[in-house]
């Protein structure tokens, strides 16, 4: 992982940690509190192990040295029986007698033997002589003296009971199945011994006298270390020179009788007499020991484990402990943020709401104490301020916007009372005819429907009721030169209203641009169409049109309200645009939409307005 994308890991933790005081909370109690203590007593406990390591490793090498000194002493006394009988005189009579291959004087004789042995030693506390090979070949059985066959004298004279080469220097060999009992036993480690021989011979002459030999059984060495091992949970093995086994304190190898590999290479490493190494996988400690009275070695393999098996049983019950302590350390910090840091959190909500525009985002302070609850009342008396702030606000722009309306609608009135009035006097120019009466009415109708009962807002029924009034004025004076076409599902706009006097001027542009250069009746069509979210009016007519000039001139006036160019002198200027300006901005200041109002026109063929307002239901369904 490179540096960068190290920092860039680091910078994400850091900013997650900072996003809450809950997370900075759990994350400055572990790094500052749990975590020096962990490490405190890690470092505690790796002291203490090693420490009861050293201790283990003091407390293996005494016990073996102690076994050492207790096999020793073991075999000093086989040596010191072994001189005892060597040359006693009660005994070398037996050594010449000749007998019978089945002969109860020969078993008469061992008996004696075996209780002269009892006398010179009463209580047991020497080893014992097990058998006597005698130079005529006879064997003296003394672990099962009716057993003196053939096999026993055959592995006498094989172990090397006739061999001039031995000397008499006692030799030990490896353990092997008891051949001194015709019946083995059925515990191992009675059933197989340790075979000590020692050839017997006259210093003086030379002559041999006998070949003695001890069978000690296993249960005699494993007796000696049992408990040592057991304490020390690890295993014994006392191996000879050639690496045979003595003895062992795994019964499988006892039954066996052989040394696995593993202790055999062990044994091999033993350059020191103490060194740690693996085996079967493990750590071990690993103490080897040499006998002074045999060449034997004794091994010892303990596992490192059972050295600091208690302080790990500690340090495991201490880590326990500490995860109990950290739950416990979460729980503290739930309630505390529960108690203290979930009202902060109460607030950041509340003003995460307030910013996205809800105003009414009020919190509920009875439920907190203290500093918490005054710090949550003066935030709902802030807001509450701020919306009756706001509210003054909307409510002064709303006068602004019902000011400006007002006025504009003013920019329309009298420029429409004035042509009315010239339309009257026109007509009056005629012989005193009826149709100035139809005509008063008319404009009558038309007043009455413009005035309404001052509202702004009035129902699309009645603003094209208000524009037929106004065709119908306009006819009068017109007759057939114009044609008007109303096309609107009057039923579907029933429930729909508008801002009063937003048709009537662009309708009025027809009459007072449209028929100038035609020779035609002009054709004016309103079309009304009711659309997914809007209504869409289109006042379409056939008259004279605009040049492409003359159209972006108008353009210009509608998104900005004023006239920039003056007509040549002596023309009358085309299409001011001030009341389809007028239009669009009464529609932006009611509804916000500022592009209600497009025109398309093209000289010679005619110019249509459209115009898009948003639904609107009707608030009094009875006005219609």
């Amino acid at each position: 992982m490179d540096k960068k994308r190290k920092m860039r890991i680091g910078k994400r933790i850091k900013d997650y940690i900072e996003q809450s005081l809950r997370r900075q909370l759990v994350f400055w109690l572990l790094a500052g509190v749990l975590f020096p203590l962990s490490l405190v007593i890690s470092i505690l406990f790796g002291q203490t192990r090693q420490e009861m390591r050293n201790q283990k490793v003091s407390e293996i090498h005494r016990r073996m040295q102690e076994t050492a000194d207790e096999v020793d002493r073991l075999l000093d006394s086989v040596g010191a029986v072994s001189d005892m009988f060597a040359y006693d005189e009660e005994i070398g009579g037996y050594l010449k007698k000749e007998y019978d291959k089945v002969s109860l004087e020969k078993r008469k004789d061992i008996y004696e033997l075996i209780n002269y042995f009892n006398i010179t030693d009463p209580l047991s506390k020497q080893a014992r002589l097990s058998a006597i090979y005698c130079p005529n070949g006879q064997v003296l059985n003394f672990l099962d003296p009716l057993w003196d066959g053939v096999e026993v004298a055959e592995r006498m004279k094989e172990i090397g009971a006739e061999k001039k080469e031995n000397l008499s220097i006692l030799k030990w060999y490896p353990l092997e199945d008891n051949f001194l009992r015709q019946e083995p036993d059925g515990n191992a480690r009675l059933g197989k011994v340790v075979t000590g021989m020692r050839r017997i011979i006259n210093f003086s002459s030379g002559n041999w006298i006998c070949t003695q030999f001890f069978l000690l059984p296993e249960q005699n060495f494993y007796d000696i270390y049992r408990e040592s091992a057991l304490e020390l949970k690890g295993m014994v093995y006392i191996l000879d020179g050639n690496g045979g086994l003595i003895s062992s304190s795994e019964r499988e190898a006892v039954q066996e009788g052989n040394v696995p590999q593993s202790v055999l290479e062990l044994a091999g490493q033993a350059e020191e007499k103490y060194f740690r190494s693996r085996y079967q996988g493990k750590e071990y400690f690993v103490e080897c020991i040499g006998l002074q009275n045999a060449d034997w070695q004794m091994i010892s393999i303990v596992p490192a484990d059972s050295a600091t098996e208690y302080v790990d049983r500690l340090f495991r019950r201490m880590v326990i402990v500490m995860i109990l302590c950290m739950i416990g350390c979460i729980a503290l910090i739930t309630w505390i943020s529960h108690r203290f840091l979930q009202p902060v959190e109460v607030l950041d909500a509340s003003m995460r709401e307030v910013y996205k525009g809800n105003l009414e985002a009020y919190v509920n302070p009875d439920a907190y104490h203290g500093e918490i609850k005054s710090m949550m009342i003066y935030y709902n008396d802030m807001l509450m301020q701020n919306v009756r702030y706001i509210n003054d606000i909307v409510e002064a722009e709303e006068k602004k916007k019902q000011l400006e309306l007002e006025v504009l609608m003013g920019q329309i009135n009298p420029h429409f009372l004035y042509n009315t009035l010239e339309n009257i006097v026109w007509k009056s120019n005629e012989a005193g005819m009826p149709d100035i009466g139809r005509l008063a009415a008319s404009l009558g109708r038309l007043y009455r429907l413009s005035i309404g009962n001052g509202e702004t807002i009035t129902g699309i029924r009645q603003e094209l009721e208000h524009v037929t009034a106004y065709v119908s004025i306009q006819k009068s004076r017109y007759k057939e030169r114009v044609n008007f076409e109303l096309d609107a599902d009057s039923e579907r706009l029933r429930e729909y209203s508008m801002i009063k006097l937003t048709l009537q001027p662009v309708v009025e542009n027809c009459f007072m641009y449209a028929m100038e250069n035609i020779n035609h009746p002009l054709k004016i069509r309103l079309s009304v169409r009711i659309l997914k979210d809007t209504i869409r009016f289109q006042v379409g007519d056939n008259g004279s049109g605009l040049t492409r000039r003359q159209l972006e001139g108008v353009r210009r006036q509608i998104e900005e309200g004023h006239v920039r160019e003056e007509a040549p002198k002596g023309q009358k200027r085309r299409g001011t645009g001030i009341g389809l300006y007028s239009v669009r901005e009464r529609i932006a200041i009611y509804t916000g939409q500022n592009d209600s109002v497009r025109i398309r026109s093209k000289s010679g063929v005619g110019t249509i307005v459209t115009i898009t307002i948003p639904k609107q239901k009707q608030k009094d369904k009875n006005c219609q």
